[in-house]
């Protein structure tokens, strides 16, 4: 069942401050939105973060980039719960809003912002078990590094960060701690354990076993072949990829499908043999890199960035219920109106 936090009382608009976090709940009718919440086994699926009281604007990473809208208060809207830091000493938040606004006016390069988290999750937290033997792993995969090539080829900015919806709201906070340490969000149980899990190049405490697990320990044995091997293609989707709706489709019913106290977890010897599937991977990786150093990225600095990069594995989940220096004040409902609110900043 999807874990739900403790309301702590419906809350207005007008209550929020800037630097507030929401985490909004998924829709179940959304086949994506639906899959994270499965995913993540939570009722969450978008993170949001509040930066001006003045129209009360929200900022938020959607699939056409990272935006602020005006929001009011809807009784009919989607819920969110809204996440304060508790621990920011005499500096407040207030060092986080004008970062904040400042990615809004950055033209990120952005993805289809729901399906690249969808992939990193799959990646970088899901064990693996039997259910993902299924071609449609691979072909998903496959999509999600289609979509990732082609903002690359179009947007050619190596070096800025690209961003999924619940990893802006992280980065802002982690950019305003580098001058006020207490300003970066702790994760605790994260979605992908920062502190025991192989991609900050730990050893595992879990016996699961995720995607990443198992390719990095695939490079670890194939090393030199994967260095000679390594190259980024071109963003062109494969010829007898089916279509986006059909992928995801069988994709839910692969995780509907899933028992996992039934279903024994692979090893990454008994995984490391499925070529396809560790090629799907790797190009999921180095599209990643790729965003932050061009396409001249080698083999070893792809590994490196797919360990480091903490922020782009936060998920809506971890907004919402792993935060250890942050309070839920409470749930609101509300619409984003007008248009984009960036133009009124510059």
């Amino acid at each position: 069942m999807a874990k739900k936090l403790k309301k702590s009382g419906k809350i207005s608009v007008e209550d929020l401050l800037p630097g507030d976090i929401l985490a909004f709940k998924g829709d179940p009718n959304d086949t994506i939105s639906s899959l994270i919440m499965d995913f993540t086994k939570s009722d969450v699926s978008h993170g949001a973060i509040f930066v001006q009281k003045q129209d009360n604007v929200l900022a938020e990473a959607g699939g056409d980039g990272i935006h602020a809208r005006r929001m009011k208060d809807n009784a009919d809207a989607r819920e969110a719960y809204v996440m304060r830091h508790n621990k920011a000493g005499k500096y407040g938040v207030e060092p986080v809003v004008p970062i904040a606004k400042d990615y809004v006016l950055q033209n990120l390069p952005y993805p289809y912002s729901d399906l690249i988290l969808l992939g990193l999750i799959l990646i970088f937290k899901h064990p693996i078990t039997n259910q993902f033997l299924s071609r449609v792993v691979v072909e998903f995969l496959c999509l999600v590094a289609a979509e990732l090539k082609t903002i690359i080829e179009k947007e050619k900015t190596p070096g800025k960060h690209t961003m999924v919806c619940s990893s802006y709201v992280y980065q802002c906070y982690l950019d305003a701690s580098k001058k006020h340490p207490a300003l970066k969000l702790k994760l605790k149980d994260a979605d992908v354990g920062f502190n025991d899990h192989p991609l900050i190049g730990r050893k595992s405490k879990s016996k699961s076993v995720t995607l990443f697990d198992m390719y990095a320990n695939y490079v670890e044995s194939h090393e030199e072949e994967c260095k000679k091997n390594f190259k980024l293609k071109k963003s062109v989707a494969p010829k007898k990829l089916r279509s986006k709706d059909e992928i995801l489709a069988d994709l839910k019913k692969l995780i509907a499908k899933k028992i996992s106290d039934k279903i024994p977890t692979l090893t990454p010897e008994q995984f490391s043999t499925i070529v396809d599937i560790i090629e799907a991977i790797k190009d999921v990786i180095s599209a990643l890199a790729t965003f932050f150093k061009g396409d001249r990225v080698s083999f070893s600095e792809m590994m490196k960035i797919a360990r480091e990069q903490q922020a782009m594995f936060v998920t809506p989940n971890d907004l919402a219920n792993h935060i250890s220096n942050a309070t839920c004040i409470g749930t609101v409902k509300v619409e984003r109106y007008g248009k984009d609110y960036d133009e009124n900043w510059k």
